[in-house]
């Protein structure tokens, strides 16, 4: 039972259904601070949108092999089933939330995909990883969710945007530490440019603005704030423990899904 329990675990972080659920966390977060339509369908958009893009991410590699066996062939056909979904979904959705999605999408295969045969993918560019990453959640975490009410509000759309793109940023930084030994030499990653506490005290510094921002945006009494300052104090701890011998599960369970807390608080408040 104890190794069946492993394997679940195992296939549900690897199976990108952990990281789905945070991206959709955030986007319910979004919502909450909307008047929005269709909001479970926009839900299982961005939920299969999430899921299918990170697989697409991680196992490309995989699928321009076609090196496929019985082990191997469970997540790209979970992946293939949820791409099909969020594709028919889609056209239930206003044409601004296409748009967005479409965005996201873009960056998803800039960062997975060479555009050129001499080149690198993006991903592989100086600087770049992590900018591509927080752009991609954004555009399901933010600009998919305003995007879906009947007037899209700019001025809460940079708000949220802004805290929840630092929140993205700094959310990356124990994955980045965690993968020091194991990053190619030419990524040029922050803790590999900066140093792991430099890169350290960098996140604790965004955190600290990220919370005066919210309580300047949205008021320290609201749901909004009092869940992100818990939050954003859980995050700031994570980063501070990590380090480049961490377990396996640190960042990419329990880091990793600090979003859902997240949307919970909110609820509670």
């Amino acid at each position: 039972m104890r190794n069946l329990l492993k394997k679940l675990l195992n296939f549900y972080i690897k199976s990108s259904i952990h990281v789905a659920l945070a991206v959709l966390a955030l986007a319910k977060i979004s919502l909450l601070s909307t008047a929005a339509d269709q909001e479970y369908t926009l839900l299982i958009f961005i939920f299969f949108s999430a899921l299918s893009a990170y697989n697409f991410i991680k196992f490309f590699p995989l699928f321009k092999s076609q090196k496929f066996s019985f082990s191997t062939a469970l997540i790209p056909l979970l992946t293939l089933i949820a791409f099909l979904i969020s594709g028919a979904v889609i056209f239930l959705l206003p044409s601004l939330v296409v748009a967005f999605a479409l965005l996201g999408g873009f960056l998803v295969l800039g960062y997975a995909v060479p555009f050129q045969s001499t080149l690198s993918n993006w991903r592989s560019k100086k600087g770049w990883k992590m900018y591509l990453v927080v752009l991609s959640w954004l555009c399901l975490t933010v600009g998919v969710p305003l995007a879906s009410a009947e007037l899209f509000e700019a001025a809460l759309f940079f708000k949220l945007a802004l805290v929840q793109g630092i929140y993205i940023f700094v959310a990356i930084l124990p994955f980045e530490i965690g993968d020091l030994n194991s990053d190619a030499a030419t990524l040029q990653t922050l803790p590999k440019t900066l140093g792991v506490k430099r890169v350290k005290i960098l996140g604790i510094l965004l955190l600290l603005f990220g919370s005066v921002i919210a309580v300047l945006s949205f008021g320290f009494a609201s749901p909004f704030v009092k869940s992100s300052l818990i939050t954003f104090f859980i995050l700031g701890l994570s980063l501070w423990r990590s380090n480049k011998n961490q377990s396996a599960f640190f960042a990419r369970f329990w880091v990793e899904g600090i979003p859902i807390l997240w949307c919970i608080l909110i609820y509670y408040f």
